[in-house]
């Protein structure tokens, strides 16, 4: 822990280190330098916290922002103005991170690839952590010892964009789609920010699908020589639970990984037997009647929606979706609406936004206040057969926390809907 207290000394300069937002990465960075006997001051836009001024930012020599905080935003303005550092959470884990790095990004895709790869690692013989935006950030495991481990990191574009002292030994970009244009001013920021991390590589190994690549070409955007795509027709009959339209892809890239690190194939391959989805991705709920109940409240983009969409596609579907508006292109969503989905319910702020744009459906569409009122509508308008899809689309915040929150919820009011049916039914 020496040589890491002295580094982290190195960073403070001397000084109380400012923290931007109150949240798990800040919280994990105040932790890390208490370690270090560093004290932290926390600021933002809260009316219980101080704000980060030109007075305030001559008081310190770093300050650590949330993934929040937007360019635009005037506490990097002032932290400038004073010459302090700013550096992002991962930046901060990247100074004392000894060990090996997997690091992972992509639109959709992340969280699965993550955690399958930190399974099979361990299970090929490493001492594999996940890390990052999965749940707990890599400052939490910077401790003597990290130089045996190996964090598979996942990353959104909000780290990756300003990035200085994080340095991968391997990145894997899933996929590229709309996203995020509520925080990024177009498609080719979010890009950008994304390929970012290419240029922290310490090895030359990156792969990325084959939307990255079809992104940048039609952009003009120059990708890394040493790069390799990998497409779902390289992994040939994933195993369950990769076996479908939206998980070969993440199979296709942990088999493409592998390769580049001359690990036991067979491994990997039974390592898929024990694996088992992250809550909300495309799992079925429950079946009331003939109807079934899909969750897929972790689709918070249009490009999640859509693959969803398209799997049950000739089954009738009645969608549920709507949220946060991430003021991104509606129409490849609402063509694929219209293509597979008998009806829809539509909630959050997106909700009128999403019917304008979708117009008619055979089974209706109707604008809801609530979850409830949507499943309940649903439910009744898919009684003679069918499946009802929940897959937002959109983030939750607004009605929600979070998409595990709302998927929560969306599997509480299922539950009720079927005992309410039961109990009718005697």
């Amino acid at each position: 822990m020496r040589e890491i207290k002295k580094t982290l000394e190195r960073l403070a300069g001397g000084e109380k280190v400012a923290l931007w937002g109150r949240g798990a990465s800040t919280a994990s960075v105040e932790k890390l330098f208490a370690k270090a006997g560093i004290e932290c001051v926390y600021y933002s836009d809260n009316p219980n916290d101080k704000k980060f001024d030109f007075d305030a930012a001559k008081k310190h020599r770093l300050a650590v922002y949330s993934p929040a905080f937007q360019s635009s935003n005037k506490f990097f303005e002032a932290a400038n103005a004073a010459n302090v550092a700013t550096l992002g959470e991962p930046d901060i884990a990247g100074k004392c991170w000894k060990g090996k790095i997997v690091a992972i990004s992509g639109t959709n895709g992340k969280t699965t690839l993550t955690s399958f790869l930190t399974l099979a690692l361990n299970n090929a013989g490493f001492n594999a952590i996940s890390a990052g935006n999965i749940g707990t950030p890599l400052c939490e495991f910077v401790e003597s010892e990290c130089e045996t481990r190996t964090a598979v990191l996942e990353l959104s574009s909000f780290q990756t964009m300003r990035l200085k002292y994080l340095h991968p030994d391997a990145y894997i970009w899933t996929n590229f789609a709309p996203d995020h244009l509520d925080w990024h001013k177009d498609m080719r920021e979010y890009f950008l920010a994304k390929l970012n991390l290419a240029k922290m590589l310490k090895k030359d190994i990156f792969i990325a699908g084959k939307s990255v690549y079809d992104f940048a070409k039609s952009e003009g955007i120059k990708l890394p020589e040493f790069i390799k795509i990998a497409e779902k027709s390289q992994a040939e009959n994933p195993p369950p639970p990769f076996d479908n339209s939206i998980q070969s892809e993440n199979f296709a890239m942990a088999k493409a990984f592998w390769k580049v690190w001359s690990l036991d194939e067979q491994i990997l391959e039974n390592s898929a037997k024990s694996f088992s989805l992250s809550k909300f991705r495309f799992a079925k709920t429950a079946e009331i009647g003939k109807v079934g109940f899909w969750n897929d409240s972790k689709a918070t983009n249009a490009h999640a929606a859509i693959a969803a969409l398209r799997e049950l596609k000739g089954k009738k579907v009645f969608w549920i979706g709507g949220g946060k508006n991430k003021n991104c292109d509606l129409k490849e969503l609402a063509q694929t609406v219209r293509e597979c989905a008998d009806g829809a319910c539509l909630i959050g702020q997106t909700a009128e936004i999403l019917k304008n744009e979708i117009k008619s459906l055979k089974n209706g569409i109707f604008t809801c206040q609530t979850l409830e009122e949507a499943v309940k509508i649903a439910f009744e308008k898919s009684k003679n057969g069918g499946n009802v899809l929940f897959s937002p689309s959109f983030s939750s915040f607004g009605m929600f926390k979070n998409y595990a929150e709302r998927g929560r919820a969306f599997d509480a009011e299922v539950f009720k809907l079927k005992e309410f049916q039961h109990n009718n039914i005697k």
